[in-house]
C-alpha cells in the first residue's frame, strides 16, 4: 500500500473518480448479509454495555468522507464502532474534517455475494483496506461468509481478514484465515460460527472463540430459560 513514486508522479493531480461512491451504489445488501450485520450490531452494543463503554456509538451503513475537496470519496462500513460521538441529532453522514466527526475505531465489512455480479467481492478485498487506511480507522475486519462456508470461488478469498494500525501509522494485515482472530480495539476475539449451511461472524470473550457475546435477543431467551428452570426446581 506504500510505494516509492516515480519523479513524474510526485505532486501530480490524483484522479479520485474511481473511488466516488454515490448513495445508490451502497444499498441493497442481501438477506444473509443483513442478518450478519444485525447480529454484529447487537453483540457490539452488548459488549459495550458489559465493558462500561459510556461514550461510544455502534452504527451501520453510514458514509465516512475524509477529503474536503472530494466529498464523494468515501466509504460506508457495514458495522462500525465510534468513540465520542457528537450529541444528538447525529449527522446523516460523517465528514471527518468537521468538528466532532472522527474515524471509527473499528470497521467491519461483510463481503457481499451477488449472483448477478460475481466479481463484486473484489471491492471489499482490494479497495476497502486502502480506503480505511486513508480514513484513519485503527482496525478493519473483512468477513467473507461465502469463503467461510466453502462456497467462494477464487484463491484470494478467505473467511476472515484483520488490518490494524501500527505504531508508525502503517495499516497492516495481521490476520488472514479461518480465525478466531484478536480484535484488539474491542479487547475480544472475532470468530466464525457455522450454522448449518451458513457462516456468521461473532464476537467471543476468549481466544478459543467459545464464550460468545450474546445478542440482545439471545440474552432475553437465556433469561427466560433461567426463569423457567428456577420455576421448575421450586
Amino acid at each position: 500500500m506504500v510505494r516509492d513514486p516515480r519523479p513524474d508522479e510526485i505532486d501530480a493531480p490524483i484522479d479520485w473518480a474511481p473511488w466516488y461512491l454515490g448513495a445508490e451504489e451502497d444499498m441493497g445488501e442481501g438477506n444473509e448479509q443483513a442478518q450478519i450485520i444485525e447480529i454484529l450490531k447487537s453483540v457490539l452494543k452488548q459488549l459495550a454495555a458489559e465493558r462500561g463503554w459510556r461514550n461510544v456509538y455502534v452504527g451501520a451503513d453510514q458514509f465516512f468522507a475524509w477529503i474536503p475537496e472530494e466529498p464523494l470519496v468515501r466509504v460506508s462500513p457495514d458495522v462500525y464502532l465510534l468513540d465520542d460521538p457528537p450529541p444528538p441529532p447525529l449527522p446523516a453522514s460523517w465528514q471527518i474534517w468537521r468538528q466532532g466527526h472522527r474515524p471509527p475505531r473499528l470497521a467491519i465489512e461483510v463481503v457481499s455475494c451477488d449472483e448477478d455480479h460475481p466479481e463484486r467481492w473484489r471491492k471489499d478485498y482490494d479497495e476497502a483496506p486502502q480506503k480505511y487506511a486513508q480514513l484513519g480507522t485503527r482496525e478493519l475486519v473483512i468477513f467473507d461468509p461465502e469463503a467461510a462456508a466453502g462456497r467462494a470461488r477464487g484463491e484470494q478469498r478467505t473467511a476472515l481478514q484483520v488490518y490494524r494500525r501500527q505504531a508508525d501509522g502503517a495499516f497492516v494485515r495481521v490476520h488472514a484465515g479461518a480465525g478466531p482472530s484478536e480484535g484488539r480495539e474491542i479487547g475480544a476475539w472475532l470468530t466464525v460460527v457455522h450454522e448449518g449451511p451458513v457462516a456468521r461472524l461473532r464476537i467471543a470473550r476468549d481466544a478459543a472463540g467459545t464464550d460468545l457475546v450474546r445478542t440482545a435477543e439471545e440474552e432475553v431467551e437465556a433469561l427466560r430459560a433461567e426463569i423457567k428452570r428456577l420455576g421448575e426446581t421450586t
